[in-house]
């Protein structure tokens, strides 16, 4: 050990940890159990703490942070229900390869039964945490935390992204430390580099020749080219083999909307209409950025054969679930990068009739959305569908959109224009409610010159309202816009369509324009649908100060058909 390096308490090695990862955000509700790692990072002037009043928002923050940056989002929380409070964040990065580091205090190793925040088993949060992560570590001596935070980054990092679980015990229930006592010296920190998944270039060679022998080739982009960062090389490949880009709809943004080969996404219930038909012309399907085993791999399963199919799965490893010589793992923009290097100068002629067809596609959906918009733009309460129209003509391509769980993540999905992945940012496949707000939040912190919109229903607005002063606190001017129908209207619709009737899904709705202007931010509600895009302009015009909140009232409507 190093005669140069000052003895430390565990929090102050935790905090080290973070400094020498280069992390510059954390994301944390107070508690008792974690005092000393707050005490260890009020020395690291690198990193910007940012509190949190709601522990739901803390690990959808890391999350959100994650899916925007690439590095891992961290967040703090205290034990017990701390940790479970933040679960659902955590889960959710789990489906969408976020990668996060979450830390939580914990009872005492050998905490007796009903201790603080503890239950029998002292280990029981760690346990648990082991189903919605790629690693859990409860930490057990001071002298083991700078080997596992290294190790925690690293899993975050590398092969698949996603979210791992270290607790850091308590020494007794009320004790201000935790681990020990005694402050030690501890060895140099060092980081461990991320492993990535490079493509066989045998595999690459065989790939590329079945695609220049196919005569309709698809590509089927999953969330890991948008992970990885790999959308150019994505729209570079489609342009070279003319092939039409599907994806799954937990990747929307992975392509524009405006490039000639954008297909749009793949569902078990709202496929987009020019998917399914380039999915059904296709002869040979590249998938990249998927994984096997997944929902959204047996959706593609149903409409491509086996033979039909070459899948580079976006996995930590070749598990048993990938099969046969057609299905390999690699990192998806490392695969995309060498197989555009073996294709070389190839180069498909210019598919004009082609192109000329999925424009026409595309366009015939937006005038398909309009015209079913049309007989309702005088509708009181507010049509959905009118607001999205609002929202598009507002808002420009550069523009930030976070959706929420429920009925206005079905609208903005079928509205929003996508240029990006975050033209619409959504929760992914654990479907956590919530999720609007503090993405916006994080998002307007990492990109403070783009419009930033989080989109949510009342009752999800209700779930995750505790962070709208962290907004207004930290200088996040976001505009928050809420659909109030005094309703959880998606499961209110559900319900309606199978019993014919509804039980337990409405509410009374507090005037959310009173709350936000009472929360630091400008608060506007609207009645009336020809107030809406002056109201939406006005709430983007008042962001240049402060967050602004647009509360829209509106009715249950039935989707519009795509």
């Amino acid at each position: 050990m190093s005669s140069e390096r000052k003895a430390m308490h565990a929090g102050e090695a935790v905090a080290e940890s973070l400094r020498e990862e280069g992390v510059e955000r954390v994301y944390s509700v107070p508690g008792s159990h974690i005092h000393p790692i707050y005490d260890g990072l009020s020395r690291v002037k690198s990193i910007r703490f940012i509190t949190c009043k709601q522990e739901p928002n803390v690990s959808l923050m890391a999350d959100a942070y994650g899916r925007l940056t690439g590095k891992p989002g961290v967040c703090v929380v205290t034990a017990g229900p701390g940790c479970m409070n933040s679960m659902a964040g955590v889960a959710q990065a789990y489906g969408a390869a976020s990668p996060m580091v979450h830390i939580s205090g914990a009872v005492p190793l050998k905490a007796d039964l009903e201790a603080f925040h503890g239950v029998d088993n002292p280990a029981a949060v760690h346990e648990m945490f082991k189903q919605i992560t790629k690693w859990s570590a409860r930490i057990e001596r001071i002298e083991d935390i700078p080997e596992v935070m290294a190790k925690a980054f690293h899993i975050a990092r590398s092969g698949r992204p996603g979210p791992v679980h270290v607790e850091v015990p308590r020494v007794s229930d009320y004790s201000e430390y935790i681990l020990q006592k005694e402050s030690v010296v501890l060895p140099p920190y060092k980081r461990i580099p991320t492993v990535v998944h490079q493509p066989d270039p045998q595999d690459v060679d065989r790939f590329a020749k079945r695609l220049m022998a196919a005569k309709s080739p698809v590509i089927a982009a999953g969330k890991g080219i948008i992970r990885q960062r790999a959308m150019q090389e994505l729209e570079e490949l489609s342009m070279k083999l003319q092939a039409p880009v599907v994806f799954a709809q937990d990747a929307i943004g992975v392509i524009a909307e405006e490039h000639p080969f954008y297909a749009g996404h793949f569902s078990h219930y709202r496929t987009y209409p020019l998917c399914a038909e380039a999915l059904k012309r296709a002869d040979l399907v590249l998938g990249v950025g998927l994984r096997a085993g997944t929902a959204e791999m047996t959706e593609l399963g149903e409409r491509t054969p086996d033979e039909k199919l070459i899948l580079i799965g976006f996995d930590d490893i070749a598990e048993s679930r990938y099969r046969g010589e057609h299905q390999r793992v690699a990192d998806p923009k490392l695969f995309l990068a060498a197989l555009l290097a073996r294709l070389g100068n190839y180069q498909r002629p210019r598919d004009e009739v082609l192109i000329k067809q999925m424009a026409e596609g595309k366009a015939a959906v937006r005038r398909s959305l309009a015209a079913q918009n049309e007989p309702h733009k005088n509708d009181q309460p507010i049509h959905p569908g009118v607001l999205m129209d609002a929202m598009n003509a507002v808002l420009n391509d550069n523009a930030v959109v976070s959706s929420d769980v429920g009925n206005c993540q079905m609208w903005t999905r079928t509205f929003r224009r996508i240029a990006n992945p975050e033209s619409f940012m959504q929760s992914g496949v654990w479907n956590a409610m919530s999720y609007g707000l503090p993405t916006a939040i994080v998002a307007k912190m990492e990109f403070p010159e783009r419009d930033v919109v989080a989109i949510a229903g009342d009752g999800a607005f209700l779930m995750t309202i505790g962070d709208l002063p962290t907004a207004a606190e930290y200088g996040a001017n976001i505009l928050m816009i809420i659909l109030n129908d005094g309703a959880f209207g998606q499961t209110f619709m559900q319900q309606t369509n199978i019993y014919g009737h509804t039980y337990g899904t409405t509410f009374h709705s507090p005037n959310f324009a009173e709350i936000a202007t009472a929360c630091g931010a400008e608060g506007i509600r609207v009645t009336d649908p020809k107030d809406v895009e002056g109201a939406l302009r006005q709430g983007l015009a008042a962001t240049k100060n402060k967050p602004a909140l647009v509360e829209v009232m509106v009715a249950e409507q039935p989707y519009h058909r795509i």
